[in-house]
């Protein structure tokens, strides 16, 4: 069974991105998961005053949005915010593109951070109309009578209801209602130079429309959402989703059928959110260490580690290209490859640069700025030893029940020379390439 330690750690890592330096000694400390999960989820959300997108032309915003958008990962006190907004980014899929730029995809990024006292419902309707998203899936522009189905099609399919039922297995929708709901979507407007998109009556198809089982009349967007949240599916798709992401696991169909309710007709995130970590299964020892993280989890949570303070400096989001996961250029609308499709060894390969040169950014002298210091790297060196350094390193990064091939590996590099700033940055490197760190 799983100690305490690697419970309280899990729970940050899934309701979060992983404990800072003391999180884990704290959390213990106050009683355990069960505190650390109460916790996470009373801390208040950050409103969107405090986000501050740097912007600026497209190809600077690239860097500083994506930089500022770490730093709020791995800084904000409001980790749960962070995770969820994480997940929703994977879920309402916008890619920077050849119409969004930074405008538009700092609005799509308000709205999937503003889920904090929002339904999914009231989100997806924002994302729907924004132009991020009209943009990206060939809304705007989209007429009668060759209405374009790409929102349609993707706002079933991916954003609320799948495919198929996740507990029963009833195909949810036809080619029929794609083309049905696409006639409802038209009406957005897109202008190509200034990006700006509207809505106009007279692009609209007013006509009546059936689909999903009804006559829905003269159907806009208002009523086509309404009428997916009356499906079935609904209850079921986006808590699957989310379960699978917080638990690491697949529910069974009794877990899905307790679920449906907590997440309603108009989509309860927080409540949902909620209830999955109150389940006994988020911290059963199948969860723990069961998924495997992106490289945007793996670079927010070596921050959270390491204790970083300025982002500018570090070109994250340059590591990230590296790593193959810019959080603002998803492959397609599906999103990133699951966390299983990340293990594989040319992505070991490719992480072991950054841990390393992250890790040195700060050499230790006096002459680094304060901002540029890294006080768990500092903070090893002083209170550590050779005797000592590898499992302090191990619990400054949150890892607990190690193999006693990675602990073996750790102590005996931390003990095969003197102690100084070096070996002790060179441990915590090797810890943050560990397999138990590349796992959440």
């Amino acid at each position: 069974m799983a100690s305490t330690q690697a419970q309280v750690a899990h729970v940050w890592r899934r309701l979060g991105f992983g404990p800072g330096p003391d999180d884990v000694v704290n959390g213990v400390a106050a009683g355990g998961a069960s505190a650390v999960i109460d916790d996470l989820l009373a801390r208040p959300a950050r409103p969107a005053s405090d986000w501050l997108w740097p912007g600026g032309p497209t190809g600077t915003a690239v860097q500083g949005d994506a930089t500022r958008l770490l730093e709020l990962m791995s800084t904000s006190p409001a980790q749960v915010q962070e995770r969820v907004a994480w997940i929703l980014q994977g879920v309402l899929v916008v890619s920077w593109g050849e119409q969004v730029n930074a405008p538009e995809m700092e609005t799509h990024m308000n709205n999937v951070r503003s889920w904090p006292g929002r339904t999914y419902r009231a989100v997806l309707t924002d994302v729907v109309r924004s132009a991020a998203m009209q943009w990206y899936l060939s809304g705007a522009g989209s007429m009668p009578p060759h209405a374009n189905q790409n929102l349609a099609r993707e706002m079933m399919e991916l954003f609320s209801l799948g495919v198929t039922h996740p507990r029963t297995g009833a195909t949810n929708y036809t080619q029929t209602d794609v083309e049905q709901i696409a006639r409802a979507l038209t009406g957005f407007w897109g202008d190509w130079q200034t990006h700006v998109v509207s809505w106009q009556a007279s692009t609209w198809d007013s006509g009546t429309k059936t689909f999903l089982g009804a006559d829905r009349g003269a159907a806009g967007v208002d009523e086509v959402i309404a009428a997916i949240t009356q499906q079935s599916s609904y209850r079921y798709f986006l808590p699957r989703r989310l379960y699978r992401e917080l638990v690491g696991l697949e529910p069974d169909g009794p877990t899905l059928d307790a679920l449906a309710p907590v997440w309603g007709a108009d989509g309860d995130i927080s409540s949902l959110v909620a209830a999955i970590a109150r389940r006994p299964e988020f911290t059963s020892d199948a969860a723990i260490q069961s998924r495997v993280k992106s490289p945007v989890e793996l670079v927010v949570s070596t921050c959270r580690v390491l204790g970083v303070q300025e982002f500018s400096h570090l070109n994250l989001w340059w590591t990230l290209n590296q790593l193959r996961q810019h959080p603002f250029w998803p492959p397609n609308v599906k999103g990133w490859p699951s966390g299983s499709q990340w293990l594989h060894a040319s992505q070991f390969v490719n992480w072991s640069g950054p841990a390393q040169w992250i890790t040195f950014s700060d050499p230790g002298d006096s002459t680094v700025p304060p901002a540029n210091q890294l006080p768990t790297v500092r903070r090893l060196a002083s209170e550590g030893s050779s005797a000592t350094g590898g499992d302090l390193a191990l619990q400054l990064a949150g890892l607990y029940d190690v193999s006693p091939q990675t602990l073996s590996a750790v102590r005996d590099f931390a003990g095969a020379g003197s102690w100084d700033y070096y070996r002790a940055a060179t441990t915590l490197a090797l810890v943050l390439q560990s397999p138990e760190f590349y796992v959440n």
